[in-house]
């Protein structure tokens, strides 16, 4: 068991060097509004096929959305 506790440490730090260089120097509110436009294709594609699909089935329904 403790070797499950450590591997999820070594996940953690994994993502945190992943993810601070990309957002270091940007407030919360720069990151909103630069994801503003994908939260909103989200939501439309969600609306519009509520029940999901395949992960192809969504690719090809988010660049239908971000074309339009």
């Amino acid at each position: 068991m403790e070797i499950d506790g450590w591997l999820l440490y070594v996940l953690l730090g994994m993502l945190l060097v992943y993810i601070v260089p990309h957002f270091r120097g940007q407030s919360l509110q720069d990151l909103f509004d630069e994801n503003t436009d994908l939260h909103h294709q989200v939501h439309r594609v969600g609306k519009k096929h509520p029940l999901g699909g395949t992960w192809a089935e969504h690719s090809a329904w988010m660049d239908e959305a971000a074309k339009a």
